[in-house]
């Protein structure tokens, strides 16, 4: 839902634009002086302002100044009753969408409004496609200014103009393969391919020929010659993402081609020379597989040249703000929202383990984004056992005062999670009045 900011000191005229925008369901903020506008808009993320010229505390262009400033995706409409066209001029020459002059028709209003609000969503529209084309020619990038993930960038930066085989290892979620393609478009061969295949989605007899390709009449449909991975990246780089999965029979005829780099296409008998390099992915521990007798020991050691671990979220969650910022922007240009997020509810993330890692963190965004009732994320829009997390984390031993109000906090988040963020249903729910919810919400800091 768009989110309007009404700045206008005149109380009829105020209430009486607020009402009509209302009526397009758009949410609405208002203010009755400048300084409060300034203040809000600082605060909160606005679609569009419309403010007037003459305002106590602070001025209208004072505020476009600092809005075009601080924050160049808003629009702003000015209004005023004392209007000239050097005024004008002056208006849209500082960043304003749009002038209108007092009286004005409620109607015409709304049309201006409708038309930059839909030019917002056709930029966003198109800032997704664009980035989109982006993914699909670099891959996504990694994220992260922690410690841990510096130490990934560096050794991305050593290893990656080498031709050295990187082996990238690390739990479910943490980012394998974003670090394999970062590793391609730091090398040299960032203008070839990069293909990638999961070794664990195919089945063991089709994987051969994924890997080598096949001849025509090799098996039982195999219709005409079919290159494999290794041909189709040729020159450039080939991911092996889930490699422990890879069948032991074909452990064997890898460590052939990593050796002699040539190979043989199922049912042919030519060898077929290839330049690859070859990244390796997996959230096994391939050593103990080793133990196990369910991988080879020299196949490990030739892909275990350079060795990166990929760090778990719960190693660096210092890196959470700046990630759910990354993915909300990202779901706000798929989905043609401007959804943010409270600092409360970056805290109660932050107290939460996240067993399935940054990827766990990338669902729980798009749900959230998708699901909130406002235009920002709060704990009450997050998952219960994560919401109580917050109050649960502080250490208040046993005294019982604090342990009642962590109790009181808790019931207020799940109470304003099930209203969907709704006060009037919270107090209900809780059999409390509504300004009595209000002041609980207002101490316990869940505005």
């Amino acid at each position: 839902m768009p989110k309007i900011l009404l700045a206008e000191d005149d109380e009829i005229m105020r209430i009486s634009v607020s009402d009509r925008l209302k009526q397009c369901n758009w949410q609405v903020d208002e203010v009755d002086d400048g300084l409060k506008a300034l203040s809000l808009s600082e605060r909160h993320h606005y679609n569009l302002i419309i403010s007037d010229i003459r305002m106590p505390g602070l001025d209208g262009l004072s505020l476009l100044g600092h809005v075009h400033t601080n924050s160049p995706e808003t629009d702003i409409i000015m209004m005023t009753a004392y209007g000239s066209v050097d005024n004008a001029i002056d208006c849209l020459r500082k960043g304003a969408a749009d002038y209108i002059l007092k009286p004005f028709d409620m109607d015409d209003l709304i049309i201006r409004v409708n038309r930059l609000l839909d030019a917002q969503a056709v930029k966003t529209k198109c800032e997704a496609l664009e980035e989109s084309c982006k993914q699909r020619e670099s891959g996504t990038r990694l994220f992260g200014d922690s410690p841990a993930m510096q130490q990934v960038y560096e050794l991305i930066r050593q290893a990656a103009p080498t031709k050295a085989t990187i082996l990238v290892t690390g739990e479910s979620g943490t980012g394998k393969e974003l670090a394999a393609r970062a590793i391609h478009m730091a090398s040299n061969r960032r203008n070839q391919p990069f293909v990638s295949i999961n070794c664990a989605a195919i089945p063991d007899g089709l994987m051969e020929s994924e890997l080598f390709g096949h001849e025509r009449g090799a098996f039982t449909g195999a219709d005409q010659k079919r290159k494999g991975k290794f041909e189709l990246a040729n020159k450039g780089t080939l991911l092996l993402d889930e490699l422990g999965d890879l069948p032991g029979p074909l452990q064997a005829k890898l460590l052939r081609v990593l050796q002699e780099s040539r190979f043989e296409r199922v049912g042919g008998s030519k060898n077929i020379s290839v330049d690859v390099r070859i990244l390796a992915c997996t959230s096994k521990d391939l050593q103990k597989e080793v133990e196990a007798g369910r991988f080879r020991q020299d196949l490990l050691y030739r892909l275990q040249v350079i060795p990166l671990k990929m760090p778990p979220l719960r190693e660096h969650k210092e890196d959470i703000e700046l990630l759910c910022n990354v993915f909300l922007k990202e779901f706000n240009s798929m989905h043609g929202r401007s959804v943010t997020i409270t600092r409360e509810a970056i805290e109660c993330l932050k107290n939460y383990d996240f067993p399935g890692n940054a990827r766990e963190l990338r669902n729980l965004m798009e749900r959230a984004s998708v699901l909130c009732q406002g235009p920002e994320i709060t704990p009450a829009d997050l998952p219960t056992d994560i919401a109580g997390l917050q109050g649960e984390s502080e250490d208040v031993g046993y005294n019982l005062a604090k342990n009642i109000a962590v109790a009181e906090k808790n019931c207020l988040l799940r109470a304003l999670k099930k209203s969907g963020g709704n006060r009037t249903k919270t107090a209900k729910l809780l059999g409390i009045s509504r300004k009595n919810l209000w002041e609980k919400m207002k101490n316990y800091n869940l505005q």
